[in-house]
């Protein structure tokens, strides 16, 4: 049965616009890419509003993806504050609850309806991922599937008009929507919401804590939060002021600290080997042309969820097509922090897999990419893939596949050593200092690499 099926009906309460936030994007934290194109419509929309800019100049479709948490809905309701525009919400969820097909189509047509009536508007449209992809359907429900994206496409179109309307669609699956709903003109815009980095995270607490605090209160619970959803935070700073509330005084640095999470210290061993599996990722992806380094840090303290203690940030081109070296010196980049342990250290932590996003998780997608899809490999074949799910998949279902990812793995790894060898020095000098300041600019890395290199 398709998911929209399996969605449990939602209310059926008669939508209203409502009248925004009080406050617009550019005061919500952790949005980035969002919110510089948030702007950047609020701009075309005054200028459509004064008559010296065409409809179909303004870049009016938006897909925003994410983690559960990270503020979709909050985004775009923010977004219609700034633009000065009238907010529609709804999902897909809403439109289904209203009964048979039919019905589905008036709901999601009135939705388009409504919001032209009230443009300038913004009309979101969240758990976007449940109308499907047409070459997906199946059985019984297919015909029902099929005309309701072709009746979402046309009302993306705007064959019935959608001058003022810029629709903003939320997804937690954005590989499971129709390739023809994200094409020109409709929602050709994708943005990914990640969850907050340390600066955001002190933003969006210090924005609903509602109270002046000190940075170094709002700096602590940060990276005592690293991997928070903005929903998370949110509820942290909540707790604090109602722990404040219930003592019948203001907000201080104490409800803070009693809500947030511990921190523990990293042991000395554990996070030179953390600094030596950091500094291997940049000198061999810098030795590989990899690309260039932005940042390297490995933190002094962790939270106790489990999240990674460091990471190397890239700056890398982004060319139209890559060679199979580009893709074999990507995996060597990934397996390099445990080359780096192994050879310099004598042992490996767990860190380099055991979860999704790891080092050995990207490394082994991108060689069942190179040896099922792209034709890169030891065979010829080709699979069609869409997520990192279907990769899994095929990895667990073809053994022969699996037999050669962990052969390519494996030769990878071992180039990776010998890099690792020929650059100790380097790798060795880079994870002192890191060590030392738990944060190094790429611009550092790299005269460190090369004072050293050079010596």
């Amino acid at each position: 049965m398709h998911a929209l099926a399996r969605l449990s009906a939602a209310d059926d309460v008669p939508q209203k616009p409502t009248t925004g936030p009080r406050r617009g994007v550019e005061h919500l934290p952790g949005f980035g890419r969002a919110t510089s194109w948030a702007l950047e419509l609020a701009n075309d929309i005054r200028d459509w509003s004064e008559g010296t800019l065409e409809w179909r100049d303004v870049d009016c479709g938006l897909l925003i993806s994410g983690p559960p948490g990270t503020g979709k809905t909050t985004f775009a309701a923010a977004v219609a504050e700034t633009c000065g525009a009238s907010f529609i919400s709804t999902s897909c969820a809403t439109w289904h609850s209203h009964g048979n097909l039919s019905d589905y189509l008036k709901a999601m047509n009135q939705s388009f309806s409504d919001a032209a009536e009230k443009a300038p508007c913004i009309l979101f449209i969240d758990e976007f991922d449940a109308v499907g992809d047409r070459s997906n359907f199946q059985g019984n429900n297919r015909s029902y599937d099929v005309q309701v994206v072709n009746a979402l496409l046309e009302a993306l179109d705007g064959s019935k008009g959608r001058d003022g309307v810029v629709v903003i669609a939320a997804t937690n699956h954005p590989d499971a929507i129709d390739p023809a709903l994200r094409r020109p003109g409709r929602l050709d815009r994708h943005i990914e919401i990640e969850l907050p980095s340390l600066e955001a995270r002190k933003g969006i607490i210090a924005l609903h804590l509602r109270a002046e605090m000190p940075d170094d209160v709002l700096a602590e619970a940060a990276r005592a939060t690293s991997g928070y959803s903005g929903a998370a935070l949110a509820q942290l700073a909540k707790d604090a002021r109602k722990r404040a509330r219930h003592a019948r005084r203001p907000v201080s640095a104490e409800d803070i600290k009693a809500v947030t999470p511990p921190l523990l210290s990293l042991e000395e061993t554990l996070r030179y080997a953390a600094c030596v599996h950091e500094a291997g990722h940049a000198v061999v992806g810098t030795e590989l042309g990899f690309g260039t380094v932005e940042i390297i840090t490995v933190l002094r303290e962790v939270n106790l969820s489990g999240d990674r203690a460091g990471y190397v940030r890239w700056l890398r081109p982004n060319p139209i097509y890559r060679s199979r070296e580009s893709y074999l010196n990507e995996i060597a980049m990934f397996l390099a922090g445990r080359a780096a342990e192994d050879v310099i250290v004598g042992s490996v932590t767990d860190g380099f897999g055991g979860s999704k996003g790891s080092d050995l998780h990207r490394a082994s997608d991108i060689a069942t990419l190179m040896e099922a899809n792209l034709g890169l490999g030891q065979g010829l074949s080709y699979s069609s893939v869409d997520s990192f799910e279907e990769l899994e998949k095929l990895r667990r279902s073809d053994p022969l596949l699996r037999r050669r990812v962990e052969k390519l793995l494996a030769v990878e790894l071992e180039r990776a050593k010998s890099i690792v060898r020929a650059k100790r020095s380097e790798i060795e000098a880079l994870a002192k200092e890191v060590a030392e300041k738990a944060v190094l600019s790429g611009a550092e890395a790299i005269r460190l690499i090369k004072m050293v290199s050079s010596l």
